[in-house]
């Protein structure tokens, strides 16, 4: 009878140790799928962001910028390029202009770019405003100056990019441009140019260059 009481508690201990160490066992299985699958949701994260970041969604900005374009402060990408276009190469650079508007490429999309000084094109766009300064005539449309060269240039792209002088006048600027404060005063900065608010002398509201930035110095 005691061999029978030794035999059974020996299968007790035995059953009581190794189920300890069963369910030690299943404790560490569990830390070890809890980190694996902490892990795999911070790889699915990454994926995630990756795949939305080189998707076919358009991105708010080209990923490699290059420095001598010059992007205004909220341009668009679009995949196809508007139906005759023009191709321009430019001081080596190759812009795509359309109705005034002017495009370069990166990747597959094409982003929009002001256009730099010196920059030719054939005809205004539609829509262009006449501004007289004193005896010069500019043309102005979508935050771009151009000055008629045809007396001076032997090409048919006779309408230059150009900068205007301060104290030029005009009833509306681009509706990208940028609010500043300066010195307690709020101008407005679109395309290297700062105008300020002020009042014409029949009452209307127009827009004042005060400072215009000289891309050669």
């Amino acid at each position: 009878m005691k061999t029978i009481y030794r035999i059974t508690g020996i299968i007790l201990i035995l059953v009581s140790f190794l189920g300890t160490d069963t369910i030690q066992a299943q404790r560490n299985e569990g830390k070890r799928n809890r980190g694996t699958s902490t892990h795999r949701d911070y790889d699915t994260k990454r994926s995630v962001r990756t795949n939305h970041y080189r998707g076919d969604r358009y991105r708010t900005q080209p990923i490699h910028r290059n420095p001598h374009y010059r992007y205004p402060r909220h341009h668009r990408v679009i995949r196809t390029l508007p139906r005759h276009h023009v191709r321009v190469v430019y001081r080596g650079l190759p812009y795509f202009y359309h109705a005034g508007v002017y495009y370069t490429i990166y990747n597959d999309v094409y982003a929009t770019v002001l256009p730099p000084v010196g920059f030719r094109i054939t005809v205004l766009p539609v829509g262009y405003t006449r501004v007289i300064v004193g005896p010069s005539i500019y043309y102005y449309h979508s935050g771009v100056y151009y000055a008629d060269t045809s007396e001076s240039a032997s090409d048919d792209q006779k309408y230059e990019v150009t900068q205007p002088p301060v104290g030029t006048l005009l009833r509306t600027i681009h509706e990208d441009a940028e609010e500043v404060v300066i010195d307690g005063k709020i101008f407005y900065d679109y395309n290297d140019i700062l105008y300020k608010r002020v009042s014409t002398f029949d009452g209307n509201t127009a827009y004042e260059v005060v400072h215009v930035h000289n891309e050669n110095k």
